[in-house]
């Protein structure tokens, strides 16, 4: 190991990654418990399929995409470790909030809430996890890190859906101070509170020296512009690399929006039942896709290949297209979990992988910056766009709640081979700017 990584010991670097990997599960905990609450919310407020994905999309969106600029640009400054601390207190308390909302536009106003702490998370642990690791090591924590995001949006189905179906059986409940709230409201604030304790933690985490600055750029403020400037000059290999992965999360997020309502309205599965099963799928098929393809890029890179974490993330999403396609619409809800486990094995993987190569290209001082600016692309084509097209199809084009299982087939057979002809076209240009 380098003299840069001598600071710290082995144990110590691993368990900040845990300690991230433990709060990206939260992240996602609390960004979809949403998703097994459609049939409470829908009863409730009388919403339609496409205020649902609005509430699941583009509530969270809209300012985690507008404040993830200004995080990075923080993150390239201040103390990452508070930033992450500070972040996650913010989407808890909003997460419980949501729970407290009496109307559409209240929880609207939460689920932004939520979309502004989670904004950074990510620009803060893609900073701090290469400077407590050396380049060639890299790739597997930022991809165990990227597991706390599946892992996380599995067991948000899976407890997520039994804390549903218990507290809906217990019909209106009594907090003191608080008063008489439903099940579903207390679905969110259950989901809420764990992230207060996992932000108190950050308190003890110690900042590691920033690797890989420019001598002249130690001490300096890069203004956004220069980042720009630099995105502008590595375009053909950034902006093919941004939407590849932005078209794999369009796809996964579409099935992770939709897929327990689809089990539900197809199979009659209770929100428990599609909770467990679903989120059993998105465990197994995340958590190992992204164990496997973080081996194989780290394996790779070692052997001197620089577009190592590029290759694999477009084979992950060859092999993710097909089931992605027909999972939603088999004849057997076995063979659709099946299939939408191997989906996302590879289309998890693929996104996971996509942040692995900036640092090849881009100067640690403006890493934050690049990384926040991949984060609003991925999130406005991805994150803000998959679960809103799944439902205007289902409103739109079919006009019937029964068809969602067919929306979400025609996005990933759209979407999915686009994603395979960017990551193509980003690989050459990778390959390009190293000499390689």
């Amino acid at each position: 190991m380098g003299a840069a990584y001598a600071w710290r010991s082995e144990a110590y670097a691993w368990g900040v990654v845990a300690l991230l990997v433990v709060a990206f599960m939260l992240a996602m905990v609390d960004r979809m418990i949403l998703t097994l609450l459609v049939v409470p919310l829908k009863a409730n407020f009388l919403l339609s399929d496409t205020q649902i994905s609005l509430l699941h999309g583009l509530a969270f969106t809209l300012l985690y995409v507008i404040v993830g600029l200004p995080m990075g640009w923080l993150t390239d400054r201040f103390s990452r470790r508070l930033i992450a601390g500070v972040s996650i207190a913010a989407w808890s308390v909003a997460t419980a909030l949501c729970g407290l909302s009496s109307n559409f536009v209240q929880l609207f106003l939460a689920r932004m809430g939520v979309g502004i702490g989670e904004a950074g998370i990510s620009p803060a642990a893609n900073s701090l996890i290469p400077d407590y690791f050396p380049p060639s090591r890299v790739a597997l924590p930022i991809t165990l890190y990227s597991i706390g995001g599946s892992a996380g949006s599995g067991l948000a189905l899976i407890f997520g859906g039994a804390v549903v179906d218990y507290v809906t059986g217990l019909g209106a409940i009594d907090i003191p101070f608080m008063g008489t709230i439903a099940g579903w409201q207390a679905s969110f604030l259950v989901a809420g509170l764990p992230g207060i304790l996992v932000a108190a933690a950050f308190l003890f985490v110690k900042e590691p020296p920033r690797q890989g600055r420019r001598a002249a750029a130690v001490d300096a403020n890069v203004p956004l512009g220069d980042t720009i400037r630099l995105v502008m000059e590595k375009r053909a290999f950034l902006f093919p690399q941004f939407c590849a992965s932005a078209a794999c999360a369009l796809v996964v997020l579409s099935l992770l929006a939709w897929m327990p309502t689809y089990l539900i309205r197809a199979y009659g599965y209770t929100a428990g039942e599609a909770g467990l099963h679903y989120g059993l799928a998105v465990v197994i098929g995340g958590v190992s896709g992204l164990i496997i393809s973080g081996s194989i890029t780290n394996r790779l890179a070692a052997a001197g290949r620089a577009d190592a974490s590029v290759i694999v993330a477009l084979g992950s999403t060859l092999l993710g297209v097909v089931p992605a396609v027909l999972a939603s619409i088999v004849p057997s809800s076995t063979a659709a979990l099946l299939l939408s486990a191997v989906s996302v094995f590879g289309f998890a993987s693929a996104i996971a992988l996509a942040p692995v190569a900036l640092p090849i290209v881009i100067p640690n001082e403006m890493r934050g910056q690049v990384y926040a600016l991949y984060l609003l692309t991925i999130s406005i084509l991805g994150y803000a766009v998959g679960p809103v097209i799944v439902a205007l199809i289902t409103d739109g084009v079919f006009h019937d709640d029964a068809m969602v299982g067919w929306s979400m087939a025609m996005v990933a057979l759209i979407a999915g081979p686009l994603a395979a002809v960017l990551w193509t076209v980003s690989r050459r240009q990778l390959l390009r700017l190293t000499g390689a």
